[in-house]
């Protein structure tokens, strides 16, 4: 059997895993202080990308949470005005009303249609000043087509929309004729009028309110799914630190086995050198 003084065999082999377990004790020191077991794509490539993916979803269904809220907002907010709106036009009713009364006489009614047109004018400029982020909500032209429908993106991924259509409350669309209470005969026909226009109110304010129960329910459901996907997500991403600790606690132990284990080979070696001094 050969001998070769200048080959030591158990030191590069004690050298080796001890490298390796530096490596090991580095990586796992580098996971317990990120919190992350995917520091580098190298650790787990197939797990980053999942683990982006799922990230990516994260994010998105945090931002149609709030693209959601944001257009409840608006919602809300024509939704007030148009209740002042209504508001508006059951006191034109009113007064609509105790025109159609044979006690007046031409100069009360008179009276009575100035407080109207006051009125309907009021009205108007809620449905013309009405706006939310510089937009405007009532009069027909609000939305990305100018056709006064919002589109809400209320999900992460393309084509998850919701779509609500505000109309034109402006007076000279929502009235079918003119309201006029100068006569009794005139009073008497702008009643019909008035009750169009208030159950068109009605009608706008009951679409906005189904549209703001939709995107509740849409901001419940997503924020469940977020919840999940996150977890997911962190199941992948995540270090466990009691099994990660325990693992550090190994490889340092190896490692410095293998610094010993090297050291006594070196040691060995020296021993036989030195008996052909």
């Amino acid at each position: 059997m050969g001998f070769r003084i200048n080959s030591n065999i158990g030191a590069m082999n004690a050298s080796l895993h001890s490298n390796l377990s530096n490596m090991g004790m580095n990586k796992s020191l580098g996971s317990l202080a990120s919190g992350s077991a995917i520091n580098y794509a190298a650790y787990d490539a197939s797990g980053l990308g999942i683990a982006n993916q799922l990230s990516a979803q994260v994010s998105g269904l945090g931002r149609a949470i709030m693209n959601s809220n944001e257009s409840i907002g608006m919602l809300q907010v024509a939704d007030g005005a148009l209740q002042e709106y209504g508001d508006t036009l059951e006191r034109v009713r009113t007064l609509t009303l105790q025109a159609s009364n044979g006690t007046l006489g031409a100069s009360d009614r008179a009276i009575i249609q100035k407080e109207i047109d006051s009125l309907m004018e009021s009205a108007d400029n809620i449905a013309k000043s009405t706006t939310f982020n510089d937009i405007n909500l009532l009069d027909g032209s609000g939305g990305s087509a100018g056709n006064g429908t919002f589109i809400t993106h209320t999900g992460a991924n393309t084509d998850e929309n919701q779509s609500v259509t505000i109309g034109d409350a402006q007076t000279a669309s929502l009235l079918s004729g003119a309201i006029d209470v100068t006569t009794q005969a005139g009073a008497s026909a702008s009643l019909s009028t008035i009750d169009d226009a208030m159950k068109s109110i009605d009608g706008m304010r009951a679409d906005l309110g189904a549209a703001q129960n939709q995107l509740m329910s849409n901001i419940r459901n997503i924020s469940v799914t977020q919840i999940n996907v996150a977890s997911a997500e962190s199941q992948i991403r995540d270090i466990d630190f009691a099994a990660e600790s325990a693992n550090f606690s190994k490889m340092n132990i190896l490692s410095q086995t293998g610094s010993f284990a090297q050291a006594q080979s070196n040691a060995a070696q020296a021993n036989v050198l030195n008996l052909f001094k």
